[in-house]
């Protein structure tokens, strides 16, 4: 895209806040004409992917969907949540749900950003939420992991760990009794299993060091994840037993992404690896500059992303894990990124969000959204939401190309 056309999206950025704000309200006339109204039910059952409710968009932690991404963006609206945004949003049912690091946890309205309810803790929340109908689930740095009331946000209950949690948790069911399960990784080097219902610690798996990523489903019935102990493990979803544990040549900082049963992660060490749970083991190994890999990988049926600290977003082909392409940008890429059906969307500490084509990487869209990006993208409805480190959450939605 022309410079000019960038200067446009940033402009338009600045102000499209209140313009957006003014289009809802003509929308909500809709009842008053009623093919408008069809027009607009019709638009919005054309998105496939309704909500966010796990980190990195389901159990198995993929970063994929099967939706085409918003074109010529422009901001919906934004909230000022005033403090810095580093952990991913969640969507669920019309509600946004986010972390700040001044240790508030926020509801706002999925359609004009209006705040619903604001839920203080003690400690920084980095955590993505997990959610189901009722219940938010979310870690805090203090140790407290809480299940809030989705509705109201009031405590249903809360665990105490030994250490801070700043991975998003998993919602599972468990194999052998069909209940409804909670998974979560923390800093304490033990991976949990709790009842959603009370907080009950049904199992837990000890690692020897701190646990950065969300536990990652290979299956109903196995459970993948990596740690700063430098290893990948499975365990059984029933018992929490070690099924395998596989040693890699540094500390995994991220979470695991899994496709077709393969697990794909990037570690310290300067490199991606996709490894197979069972007789065929580490598939193969990637690596290209001197720096290490934060960001989680979106994987789809042709390529592994994933951001690395050489401010650079790597596109590796699945199969061969030979490299495709890679996109430069000007700062570190531990936004994670989200593979939609046709591109690449992922933020940088740069400021700007980017969407590359899947294929080549070339630029399709780009938008400078203020301040340093460390939250990934998450999608629903239309709408690329995502946080900043000036404190701002984005609700991104597809504008007029002619603008």
């Amino acid at each position: 895209m022309k410079s000019r056309a960038n200067r446009r999206l940033w402009i338009a950025g600045r102000f499209s806040g209140v313009f957006a704000l003014v289009g809802l309200l003509f929308t909500g006339c809709g009842p008053a004409e009623p093919e408008a109204e069809d027009a607009a039910v019709s638009v919005e059952s054309t998105f496939l992917t309704q909500d966010w409710a796990l980190p990195r968009g389901g159990p198995s932690l993929s970063g994929s969907i099967p939706d085409e991404v918003i074109t010529a963006p422009r901001i919906a609206w934004s909230f000022d949540a005033g403090s810095p945004i580093s952990g991913d949003a969640g969507i669920y049912d019309g509600t946004i749900y986010f972390g700040t690091d001044d240790g508030a946890f926020i509801a706002v309205d999925f359609e004009t950003g209006e705040e619903i309810w604001r839920f203080v803790g003690e400690d920084v929340f980095e955590s993505e939420p997990a959610i189901n109908e009722d219940t938010v689930f979310v870690g805090a740095s203090d140790g407290q992991f809480y299940a809030l009331n989705r509705a109201t946000g009031e405590v249903r209950w809360k665990a105490e760990f030994l250490d801070k949690v700043t991975a998003g948790a998993n919602l599972v069911t468990d194999p052998a009794t069909g209940e409804p399960r909670v998974l979560v990784a923390g800093n304490d080097g033990l991976l949990r299993c709790l009842n959603t219902d009370d907080g009950t610690e049904m199992w837990s798996y000890q690692t020897d060091n701190l646990i950065n990523g969300s536990p990652a489903m290979l299956d109903d019935k196995r459970v993948i994840f990596g740690g700063c102990d430098a290893f990948l493990h499975i365990v059984d979803l029933e018992n929490g037993e070690s099924i395998e544990q596989y040693e890699t040549n540094a500390y995994i900082p991220s979470s695991v992404a899994v496709y077709n049963g393969i697990g794909y992660s990037g570690n310290y060490a300067n490199e991606v690896l996709a490894f197979d749970p069972g007789d065929a083991g580490q598939l193969w190994v990637y690596s290209d500059r001197q720096f290490p890999f934060f960001s989680s990988p979106a994987v789809n049926d042709g390529f592994v992303y994933i951001g690395s600290r050489d401010k650079r977003l790597h596109a590796i082909d699945r199969e061969t894990g030979v490299s495709a392409w890679t996109f430069r940008t000007s700062g570190r890429v531990d936004s994670s990124p989200l593979a939609f059906s046709d591109a690449v969307v992922f933020g940088s500490t740069d400021g700007w969000l980017y969407a590359v084509d899947q294929q080549n990487g070339e630029e399709l869209w780009k938008m400078e959204l203020g301040e340093s990006l460390i939250a990934s993208p998450v999608f629903a409805n239309g709408r690329i939401v995502i946080g900043s480190q000036g404190g701002v959450l984005f609700s991104l939605e597809s504008g007029d190309p002619e603008i």
